[in-house]
């Protein structure tokens, strides 16, 4: 048995908020809730600077610009937070230009302080954003979804002549392994066809970003998981509609391919050159795989997936398809895209192997696609001959060699880490 624990609706509310480059998210609740949330943020999206340190050395911060907290005690919890609210505001959102977005843990949630009048009382409110609600019990896509979202509605960019062959990327959260080498993959792809990103809200957008954002002619989304609300947003206040790929997100070359062509179709842009990167990548697998006698002892291994439906769709057809493995056991996270369920259903059918949806296998599989955290651990417990790394958490490991898993680079970051392990 596989053992895995999903990260929650409030981990993905405080992502969420760290995602842009230009917000904080603050803990209201206690200490205690920081420690792991701080650690995770700053793993998902490292950007502390040297003088950090001394000049976040003040309270609620303790030397990190990073979820700071407004430490509520068992006091807050009977007499309610209310001064708490009071004493911390002003100093978190008097830190730095940064906007502060407030997020109850789920204990705080429960005392019912009203966290919107405390921040205008102390007259902050075009500066800092409360989040009235408990999101632990929402999925971590959704969560994440539901608060760019709300950043966005809140920051309410002003409506804009589109700029022709100009997309937002929507559906890339920090949680994706290296989410901005990915993001310049993409890019990579797109300005092949004469398109250019403008904006990334959810992945590291800056205000000046999502001002130009509604100038965008569409969206275009990675993971539909991560953008539901944020695209029928954007739909519904500035008409830019979003490009959907009934292929998932761009894992593997051939949904890679996909997705840039389903682009490209709707955009009336050329694909040949993106066409040819992806061929003349898959000519170079090719060729050292046919050299090699590993490629030979591979085929027919087993494979368990653990990750996003988005995901999880392309990575299963293209192990499958592409490199002859079988399913073992596929199953997605909670928030799953129900098209995208359907399609691994109808595969998985199709293929003859249903008895891998949602199974649990007893014996060890040979290769564990799913978080950083879940693959090492199955890997040291021998649950696994290799663990690969698809997504946070994974605090355990540092690497500086970009390895995204969309895109072109994204295929073969995963045939190195088959390969790599064997």
């Amino acid at each position: 048995m596989i053992e895995r624990i999903c990260m929650d609706g409030f981990t993905g509310a405080l992502l969420a908020a760290e995602s842009f480059i230009d917000g904080r998210a603050v803990l209201h609740g206690p200490g205690g809730c920081r420690g792991y949330n701080f650690l995770l943020a700053s793993n998902c999206f490292p950007r502390s600077e040297p003088e950090d340190m001394k000049k976040y050395s003040i309270q609620y911060f303790f030397g990190s610009p990073r979820i700071p907290c407004t430490y509520i005690d068992e006091e807050s919890y009977i007499n309610g937070s209310e001064k708490k609210l009071e004493e911390s505001i002003p100093i978190i959102c008097g830190a730095d230009d940064s906007f502060d977005v407030f997020i109850p843990s789920p204990g705080a949630a429960l005392i019912g302080d009203n966290i919107t009048d405390a921040i205008e009382r102390a007259g902050y409110k075009e500066k800092a954003l409360a989040i009235d609600e408990s999101l632990i019990s929402q999925p971590f896509s959704t969560s994440y979804d539901h608060i760019v979202k709300t950043i966005i509605e809140w920051k309410a960019p002003r409506k804009k002549e589109k700029i022709p062959r100009a997309v937002n990327i929507l559906g890339l959260p920090i949680s994706s392994k290296d989410w901005q080498d990915a993001l310049e993959e993409l890019k990579s792809i797109l300005k092949d066809m004469e398109i250019e990103i403008i904006s990334s809200p959810g992945a590291g957008c800056g205000l000046d970003e999502l001002e130009r954002s509604t100038a965008a002619e569409y969206n275009v989304c990675v993971c539909p998981e991560y953008c539901k609300k944020t695209a029928e947003f954007y739909e519904r206040e500035y008409g830019i509609s979003t490009i959907f790929s009934e292929a998932g997100a761009p894992v593997g070359f051939d949904a890679t391919e996909h997705w840039a062509k389903n682009i490209g179709k709707v955009m009336g842009a050329d694909t040949s050159k993106i066409e040819g990167r992806i061929r003349t990548a898959k000519q170079r697998v090719f060729k050292k795989m046919n050299s090699s006698f590993l490629s030979r002892r591979v085929k027919g291994m087993g494979f368990t997936i653990m990750a996003d439906s988005s995901i999880t769709y392309p990575l299963t057809k293209w192990l499958y398809d592409y490199l002859c493995f079988l399913p073992v056991s596929i199953s997605v996270d909670p928030g799953e895209d129900s098209g995208m369920e359907s399609s691994i259903v109808e595969f998985l059918n199709e293929k003859r192997i249903k008895e891998a949806w949602n199974s649990n296998p007893s014996q060890p599989v040979d290769l564990l696609f799913t978080d950083g955290h879940t693959a090492e651990t199955q890997t040291m417990l021998g649950k696994c001959i290799k663990g690969v790394d698809i997504c946070a958490p994974s605090l355990a490991g540092m690497s500086f060699i970009p390895r995204p898993i969309f895109g072109i680079r994204g295929a073969i970051y995963i045939l190195d880490e088959i390969y790599g392990s064997i």
